[in-house]
């Protein structure tokens, strides 16, 4: 008895099938939205883009002088973390200005990333619910890997003046506390923290960073 062998579909009978399977794709995506705003890590040229067809102002934002001069200082890891809603262009405005301060600052000790959230502020669920976010834009700032910052910037703010800004009071206030640490200052740079009263911790032999 001879096996039968499955007899190769007509190419018609293929092309359909292919058909269909694209046309479940193509329903797919558009229940997704391929045009929906990101939710989750947005590369900062993504974020310069959305921010850019949303306001053609951002086009030719050019970053505060103090706040540039600021972070180009910076010495000891600072890393800027953003939450914002991706649907909105006060916030892409915000959120361009902040990477693209960083980005004329080109320091690597100065690293910034951006998290698209729902409207509802319910996805991206899990770094929402991390980062202990409940309002949007926010801003979280961490200074070696500690937060020492959280801002809530308003629209049409300069956000790249202000985030300087309270970087280097949250800096020197932390500094301050630490007058008398010494190993504090051995291993944490802040020759940038100008108002900081070093004359009771620098004593001979002291190495000043």
């Amino acid at each position: 008895m001879k096996t039968a062998i499955p007899k190769r579909p007509a190419a018609g009978v293929s092309a359909v099938l292919l058909a269909a399977f694209a046309g479940v794709l193509a329903a797919a995506g558009a229940g997704q939205g391929q045009d929906a705003p990101p939710l989750g890590f947005v590369g900062m040229d993504r974020v310069v883009d959305l921010a850019k067809a949303a306001d053609a102002s951002v086009a030719s934002f050019a970053p505060a002088p103090a706040a540039l001069a600021s972070f180009v200082a910076l010495i000891d890891p600072v890393h800027i973390r953003m939450f914002l809603r991706a649907s909105r262009p006060a916030d892409l405005k915000l959120a361009a200005a902040v990477g693209l301060a960083a980005a004329a600052a080109a320091n690597p000790a100065l690293t910034v990333e951006f998290v698209g959230v729902s409207e509802d502020l319910a996805e991206p669920h899990a770094l929402i619910a991390e980062n202990s976010v409940t309002k949007a834009p926010e801003i979280i700032v961490y200074w070696m890997g500690s937060e020492i910052v959280r801002l809530h910037p308003e629209p049409g703010a300069e956000v790249e003046s202000e985030l300087a800004e309270q970087i280097f009071q949250a800096r020197t206030q932390i500094a301050e506390a630490s007058v008398l640490d010494h190993d504090f200052f051995k291993y944490t740079f802040h020759k940038d923290l100008v108002a900081l009263d070093c004359k009771r911790c620098h004593g001979p032999g002291f190495l000043i960073r």
